[in-house]
């Protein structure tokens, strides 16, 4: 199953049931390259291998993720235009939310399909200021192609979107939020999402 196909899946799970790193300063093919290498660490440590530290690599993995992603400026791309409605206190509880929802899917995804393929840099393609990092994960007979789009933001270089096979992870999720907007409500997401969220933490 492709990375693609696997991202649309954990997105509509989602809507179905509705010590941090520090971002390595230098280019934007730098930071990507760091943070995938500090992912591909951890899942070939020997100490944390098996079913049995299952729990203990994506643990790890989420707090590279939380290190190097901008939550601010996701969570305020994924509610588009409704994010203007929503004044601080409530974009803050917006925020707190969908970071715990983002690092639980995206984690397990990472986990399940970023292990020990080779990762082939193509380039960067800069523009209205934010970069992306065009990357490629080769397999037998296939090549996935995975973009990292970057901002400044938290003390260097952050990742604010990630394409996998054309796929944008951040425009899933605004496509999800907006129709449930506008079939129920903002409220209404927002209790689904609290719903989601309060299963993870039972789990």
């Amino acid at each position: 199953m492709k990375p693609g196909i696997a991202l649309l899946l954990v997105l509509a799970g989602f809507y179905a049931a509705l010590g941090q790193t520090r971002a390595v300063a230098g280019t934007p093919t730098e930071v990507v390259r760091e943070m995938l290498g500090a992912v591909m660490t951890i899942q070939s440590d020997p100490g944390l291998q098996g079913p049995g530290s299952r729990a203990a690599r994506r643990a790890e993995i989420k707090k590279v993720i939380l290190g190097n992603f901008t939550f601010d400026e996701m969570a305020r791309e994924t509610l588009g235009q409704y994010w203007n409605t929503l004044d601080g206190r409530r974009r803050s509880e917006f925020r707190s939310v969908f970071q715990d929802l983002f690092l639980d899917s995206y984690s397990r995804l990472v986990l399940d399909f970023l292990k020990k393929e080779r990762i082939v840099y193509v380039g960067e393609d800069s523009g209205q200021g934010r970069t992306a990092v065009k990357t490629l994960i080769q397999r037998t007979n296939e090549e996935i192609p995975v973009d990292y789009y970057l901002m400044q933001g938290g003390g260097g270089l952050k990742v604010r979107d990630v394409s996998i096979d054309g796929v944008s992870i951040v425009g899933n999720y605004r496509n999800s939020f907006s129709r449930i907007i506008k079939k129920e409500s903002y409220e209404s997401l927002l209790k689904k999402m609290k719903l989601q969220q309060q299963t993870l933490e039972k789990s």
